[in-house]
């Protein structure tokens, strides 16, 4: 008699996880974490840098000076270490259970993916209002009496927002990295349950990452299955997010080059 873990296209089209249960199902319970909280996450960091930047930009260069050296060493230091010993004591079940409720653990765990990310998002922005800012065009709107907000909302934005749109591709896919570090490192989202030392540790919601890093031991055994399926469902997100926002770019190059020739 056949016992779990299933092959592929035996009980299940993908197989079945340690317990017997479908991949599938479990890929499709764990795509509404994976996908939704990296959105979400990703949200809040444009949200919250634009705003910052929208402050800073104009700043003059002595006192944005010293805010960009206080933000830049947060690109240099691995936001997994930072978000490892910070998340640890939360996440990870203490041999009595959880004393807070998955949401407030679920919670904390997104705030602090979005804290870690927004210093050098934030630098990042508003370098590229101060480009904008130093344009001919600013200047002439300026001497013309236009107001600092008004050049804001309509000299600005409208020279910023395409790349706002391809950095948010850009911070989906960080942010899935960053999930697949902490799912590594046996940090997974939303808490990690681990009983005793004789129970491996396993994830709570199903997100992807936490399947990998619960189950990556299976990965040279006789059932690698178990942790390519949720590898391959990840890697195939990352490279669609990478190619539409390929494509977007490739959509704003050729906008921007058509508009050159008409003004030429």
């Amino acid at each position: 008699m056949d016992r779990p873990p299933y092959a592929p296209f035996t009980e299940y089209v993908l197989g079945s996880d340690p317990f017997g249960y479908d991949l599938v199902h479990l890929m499709v319970e764990g795509a509404k974490w994976t996908i939704g909280i990296t959105i979400t996450i990703v949200i809040l960091r444009m949200l919250f840098s634009i705003i910052l930047a929208s402050f800073i930009y104009s700043l003059n260069n002595r006192i944005y000076s010293c805010i960009k050296t206080i933000f830049e060493p947060f690109s240099v230091v691995p936001q997994t270490i930072i978000a490892y010993f910070i998340l640890f004591s939360v996440l990870w079940m203490p041999l009595d259970g959880f004393h807070t409720p998955f949401w407030l653990r679920a919670s904390f765990q997104v705030f602090i993916l979005v804290a870690l990310a927004i210093p050098s998002l934030t630098i990042h922005i508003s370098g590229e209002m101060r480009h904008v800012e130093k344009e001919d065009f600013i200047e002439v709107s300026r001497t013309l009496g236009s107001s600092k907000r008004y050049i804001f909302f309509k000299h600005i934005i409208p020279h910023v927002y395409e790349k706002w749109i391809i950095s948010f591709g850009q911070q989906f896919i960080q942010t899935l990295q960053l999930l697949a570090h902490l799912g590594f490192m046996k940090l997974f989202f939303g808490g990690t349950h681990y009983p005793d030392d004789d129970t491996p540790p396993r994830t709570i919601s199903y997100e992807w990452s936490g399947v990998i890093g619960g189950d990556i031991s299976y990965l040279y055994s006789l059932q690698p299955w178990i942790v390519l399926v949720p590898i391959g469902f990840f890697i195939v997100t990352a490279i669609s997010v990478a190619l539409i926002n390929q494509s977007v770019k490739a959509y704003f190059e050729n906008k921007t080059m058509v508009r050159l020739k008409k003004d030429n």
